[in-house]
């Protein structure tokens, strides 16, 4: 099976292409796109040289939208979703794949180590996790990671949330359907959200995305 390893990315020009380079060394990754999200830097620029395909929203839509504009112009039957800033440790992708293309789960979602202490408080994990266990499914260590693999034919019966809500969704979509997800430990890593204004003012946004993806599916939370 064809896989299509997909990137929305918002003012990444410093991490982007290290992470399409990580990615182009995974033999069975056979397209890589990235979406500007209406970036004001040279994120598309710096991803088309590094070998990417590259699609430029006009405007900032907010990652689902990204997602679903990536997942739409792609071939593959399995879908690879990554965040631009993981750098070299995207090469780890591979781990991802491998339970989705055995059959083992119809989503993988990469777990990575929090030994550092830094992130946030967790409410907004807390939240997307609460909703994912109510509708049926298990309680993740960490439901809002960005580095998941599923098979196209899923994502398009769950369908997506904007913003930051769509790690929610799906998990929320994945288990009212019955399906199996499954977390794999990663050794990525990734820029964290720091504990400053900028951070919390991320942080409320997020909890906000999720808190309305929630209230989209609370027909089966109920």
């Amino acid at each position: 099976m064809q896989v299509s390893a997909i990137i929305p990315a918002f003012n990444e020009e410093k991490t982007i292409a290290g992470t399409v380079a990580a990615l182009q060394v995974i033999e069975k990754i056979d397209e890589i796109i990235v979406i500007d999200d209406g970036s004001q830097d040279q994120t598309a620029e710096m991803a088309r040289r590094a070998g990417a395909i590259t699609f430029q929203l006009a405007e900032n839509c907010g990652k689902g939208q990204a997602l679903e504009v990536g997942c739409a112009v792609s071939q593959g039957e399995i879908l690879l979703l990554l965040d631009a800033d993981l750098g070299d440790t995207a090469k780890e992708a591979v781990a991802l794949l491998e339970p989705v293309l055995e059959g083992e789960a119809d989503m993988s979602i990469a777990v990575f180590s929090l030994s550092d202490g830094k992130g946030g408080f967790g409410l907004v994990q807390g939240l997307s996790r609460w909703a994912i266990a109510r509708s049926g499914g298990p309680r993740l260590a960490q439901p809002l990671s960005g580095q998941r693999a599923l098979p196209r034919w899923i994502w398009r019966e769950i369908g997506f949330d904007g913003g930051f809500g769509v790690e929610t969704a799906l998990g929320i979509g994945i288990s009212r359907l019955g399906y199996r997800m499954v977390e794999v430990p990663v050794p990525m890593s990734h820029r964290r959200t720091s504990r400053d204004w900028q951070g919390m003012i991320h942080r409320g946004r997020q909890l906000a995305h999720v808190f309305l993806a929630i209230v989209r599916h609370w027909r089966w939370l109920i």
